[in-house]
């Protein structure tokens, strides 16, 4: 019979903190590296600028990440994922369709207050990602733009919204707040993501409720 070396356990807790200061690391190379297209521009960027950026060295960032498009389609994950996994929490909670459509303006809102480079990197670079990459940011931001036609037609379908076009109706929605990247943070210390997402809301809701 063998015996127990009793290491196990503290191999396994060994590989678990070094795979959490590697997701750490990973983040904090995102988050700056993503502050770095947002204020000089993805296109100018390079691997040895985000290197600098990030305090690695280039060969240490390459253990990291490949590539700058690797860079770029981990700030996509971690954009929608946000969004829908809001949206999920949410939706859970059975609230009222004009409710769920004010939370999910609420995450976009936050997201461009806390995340701008991710934001911007989001809206304006999606076009850089290719192949699988880009076939899989596509099939998530459907997903999304899916569970919002949901509730649209949900709304409708309880007599809340008036009768529209599901999809011109969510695009409109997403598109009066998602263009705030382009506007809210010079006004971000006087406007709350919330109070901006209820004065949205209310304009885009006053045109889709039915009238009583």
């Amino acid at each position: 019979m063998s015996k127990t070396t009793g290491r196990g356990p503290a191999k396994k807790k060994v590989v678990k903190a070094k795979t959490a200061a590697h997701d750490d690391k990973r983040l904090e190379i995102i988050e700056r590296c993503a502050d770095l297209f947002d204020s000089d521009g993805y296109h100018r960027a390079t691997m040895q600028m985000l290197a600098d950026e990030v305090g690695l060295g280039k060969p240490t960032l390459y253990h990291y990440f490949r590539s700058k498009t690797e860079i770029l389609y981990a700030i996509h994950q971690l954009q929608i994922s946000a969004l829908i996994d809001g949206l999920d929490s949410v939706q859970r909670r059975g609230l009222a369709p004009e409710e769920l459509l004010l939370h999910a303006a609420r995450d976009i809102l936050q997201q461009i207050a806390n995340h701008p480079g991710y934001v911007r990197a989001f809206f304006e670079h999606y076009g850089e990602l290719e192949g699988p990459k880009r076939a899989e940011i596509r099939a998530r931001r459907k997903e999304y733009f899916d569970k919002i036609c949901a509730i649209i037609k949900a709304g409708m379908a309880a007599g809340a919204f008036r009768k529209s076009d599901i999809e011109l109706s969510a695009y409109g929605f997403l598109g009066i707040c998602s263009w705030a990247y382009q506007w809210y943070r010079p006004v971000a210390d006087r406007y709350s993501p919330q109070k901006v997402a209820e004065s949205l809301c209310t304009m885009f809701l006053q045109g889709l409720k039915k009238p009583v």
